[in-house]
């Protein structure tokens, strides 16, 4: 018997705990100083899980990965039955959804499920697709409001799962979830003669990461966890403490953070460092045994912090950023004192640039609350690293910056200032003057200022600029990779202060016959006809058809499109005005763009109608010579609205159009585009893409048949086949 499942309860959270103590440097060895039980819930915006100091509760809308596999198999095969979402909160819940499939009550099943719910995760045995965050990001932090509060340790940094064996089809099951991280609760003794406030922990592993994003197979115990890649884990786990309150001389505080399950293997040292009021104090404890940090379970760390003056690791800026380009890329926690520190640009709300007059360093954190002009003199906890080695930057600062903002201007600097001098002026707020662009590639703009070649990064919107223009930029000074750049925040960073390349109108007009319309763009803007564009710029066209149309060309004069027959195409603006014109056709009609025959003869200016040229296998005529033009002429018979044909200039001809008289024709002029295949003495010739040589020419008034001629403008020659009339 078969029935449909789609609900299961989860029981409380509970598992055991066992306490660590710290040693400092002098106090060699670890030891044990008792147990503790615990359950933890899960909390956070994205998951909704509460925390009740340290009671497991499950709150509305809460989700879980579920999985299933049918007990016995020597393979498990698992079956990703997907999200699972429950209404209820508490202790215990009831969470609903949709199997992978029936279940066979005749049979037993294994059970897997897993919070928080991620979509990517697709097995319980994960190696390699869908990480998850334990404890926090490598270059980021976990973050503890107040002394002695749990409710951070919750949410989707602080994955649980379950597994349930052997459980018949015919049961619903209750699933006893267990934290895969482990906790780390840090005591910290105040031992001085004053109160002391904690704003940052840190605690680092020797040779081992522990924290990051990781795959996380938990079908095995303990679970095992795999890093999502190098550059994606820490050995170094920080937590920040906002508004810590003060300890009082000989009392003492509580912290928590969660890491991955690891080891410190017998001889190895475990780092800690507190930073209190007086300064940072830093904590090395030697393991005389290996010592384990368990999945589910709780680690006590007994801090003596004796720090009765404070040393600063740094007192300006500069000195800020030396440090960073001593920790690289690992998150250190550092005292130290700014003074007359000013907020000096705010890009945006989650990066700010600070700055003392010895060097700036860059402030990343969502929602901030900075404000440019700010000031601040004190001392301060900062969390720096050197970003990806390019770039000193803080992640947290304890300082109270004061003030409503003021107006900074930037620093007036030239290239010549920055070319070797990276580690001087990184991070700083500057201008530069008088610098003339060169390229555009992308969101780079390789400038010059006539001796020294620099990048200017764009990093949102469209450069306002071209290729020979002058411009003065407003930004920081950044790497990326290897190359020393000016990053411009945002496109009104540059300023055009003198356009040496000219505009050129286009114009063009909308079918009439309703079989469907087009937009032309400038860049990104759109534009109507009679509008200038700048030559060098990138013009896009875009045809949609009506209903019951398809797109058929596009005729454009004193430009090349990319692609004459797709309907979305690209023009580069040149010297000269460009009218744009579409064509569109009913579904089921004739594409003329790809018949190549001919459905009227191809006489040369001397009115033979033999030829002896080929394209593509198809009937041809070759019309002129390398330094004689020629023309060619066909009639039009009573009716005639379109005459369609294909023509292609001899390799290497530019400049070369095609002029049609006697009779009215739009366009009255065709510009022809060269073909590297078309050369040399063959009978025959080959090219790809046939289309792209494709030409329609309108006609009015055909009341009687009419000859045509189509003379060239220049003396060269070109080839002509698959000339239709309609």
């Amino acid at each position: 018997m078969a029935k449909n499942f789609k609900s299961y309860v989860l029981g409380a959270l509970a598992v055991a705990a066992v306490a660590l103590s710290g040693c400092s440097k002098n106090d060699a060895g670890m030891k044990e100083i008792g147990n503790k039980d615990f359950s933890v819930t899960l909390t956070g915006a994205n998951t909704k899980t509460t925390n009740d100091g340290l009671a497991t509760l499950w709150a509305a809308n809460d989700a879980i990965n579920l999985f299933h596999n049918q007990a016995g198999e020597s393979e498990p095969v698992y079956l990703n039955d997907g999200k699972f979402t429950t209404s209820e909160a508490g202790a215990t819940a009831t969470f609903s959804g949709t199997l992978a499939e029936e279940i066979d009550e005749s049979k037993a099943y294994n059970w897997y499920a897993f919070y928080p719910y991620t979509s990517q995760v697709e097995t319980p045995a994960n190696t390699s697709k869908g990480y998850v965050t334990v404890g926090s990001g490598a270059k980021l932090t976990q973050t503890q409001n107040g002394n002695n509060s749990t409710a951070h340790i919750s949410g989707k940094n602080y994955p649980v799962a379950g597994v349930l064996s052997k459980i018949p089809g015919s049961e619903n099951p209750v699933i006893q979830m267990k934290h895969l991280s482990s906790l780390v609760a840090v005591t910290v003794e105040n031992q001085t003669d004053a109160p002391i406030t904690v704003s940052s922990i840190s605690m680092t592993a020797d040779g081992v990461d522990i924290i990051g994003t990781y795959y996380i197979d938990f079908t095995q115990d303990p679970a095992v966890f795999t890093p999502s890649g190098d550059t994606y884990v820490s050995s170094t786990a920080v937590l920040v403490v906002n508004d810590g309150e003060e300890i009082a001389p000989k009392e003492s505080a509580k912290f928590y953070f969660a890491v991955k399950p690891f080891v410190v293997n017998e001889g190895d040292m475990l780092t800690l460092m507190v930073s209190g009021s007086n300064g940072p104090e830093e904590k090395i404890i030697s393991a005389e045994k290996n010592y384990e940090f368990k999945s589910g379970k709780i680690k006590n760390i007994k801090f003596v912090y004796d720090v009765t003056e404070a040393s600063y690791d740094f007192t300006t800026v500069a000195e800020l950023n030396a440090i960073a380009a001593e920790v690289g890329n690992t998150p250190a926690s550092k005292f130290g004192k700014l003074t007359d520190a000013v907020v000096s640009f705010v890009p945006n709300t989650g990066v700010a640039i600070i700055t003392d007059g010895t060097g700036s360093v860059t402030y990343f954190k969502s929602s901030h609350g900075l404000k440019q002009g700010q000031t601040y003199t004190g001392d301060v906890n900062v969390t720096v690293l050197n970003y990806n080695d390019l770039y000193s930057e803080i992640t947290t600062i304890d300082a109270a910056f004061e003030g409503e903002g003021a107006v900074v201007e930037p620093a007036s600097i030239t290239i010549a200032d920055l070319i070797g001098n990276y580690t001087t002026y990184q991070n700083d707020y500057v201008k530069v003057d008088e610098l003339e662009v060169t390229a555009i590639d992308g969101k780079n703009i390789s400038v010059t200022d006539g001796t020294n070649s620099y990048i200017v990064y764009l990093n949102s919107g469209t450069a306002p600029c071209v290729v020979s223009d002058k411009i003065s930029v407003v930004g920081t000074v950044t790497k990326y990779q290897t190359t020393e750049e000016i990053k411009a925040w945002k496109a009104a960073d540059i300023t055009v202060t003198s356009h040496t390349a000219t505009k050129h109108k286009v114009t063009f007009s909308q079918p009439t016959d309703g079989s469907g319309s087009f937009v032309v763009k400038d860049g990104s803007t759109t534009i109507s006809s009679g509008d200038e564009v700048m030559e060098g710029n990138t013009v896009t066209i875009v045809a949609t058809p009506a209903t019951g149309f398809k797109f058929s060309s596009w005729s454009v004069t004193g430009a090349t499109p990319e692609n004459n027959s797709a309907a979305s195409t690209t023009f580069t603006m040149g010297s000269e005005d460009v009218t744009i014109a579409a064509t569109f056709m009913e579904e089921g009609a004739t594409d003329w763009s790809l018949v190549e025959t001919s459905n009227v003869l191809m006489k040369k200016e001397n009115g033979t109608n033999a030829y002896e040229h080929t394209v593509n296998l198809r009937p041809a005529r070759k019309i002129g010579t390398g330094s004689l033009g020629g023309s060619y002429k066909t009639s039009l018979p009573a009716g005639t609205t379109k005459l369609h044909l294909h023509a292609v200039a001899w390799k290497g001809v530019t400049g070369l159009s095609l002029n049609v008289t006697g009779a009215t024709a739009t366009p009255s002029s065709i510009a022809l585009t060269a073909n590297d295949a078309i050369t040399g003495t063959p009978t025959a010739w080959t090219i790809t893409n046939p289309a792209d040589y494709y030409f329609v020419i309108n006609f009015s008034n055909i009341v009687t048949d009419t000859e045509i001629t189509l003379t060239t403008s220049i003396a060269k020659r070109f080839i002509l086949w698959g000339v239709n009339t309609e």
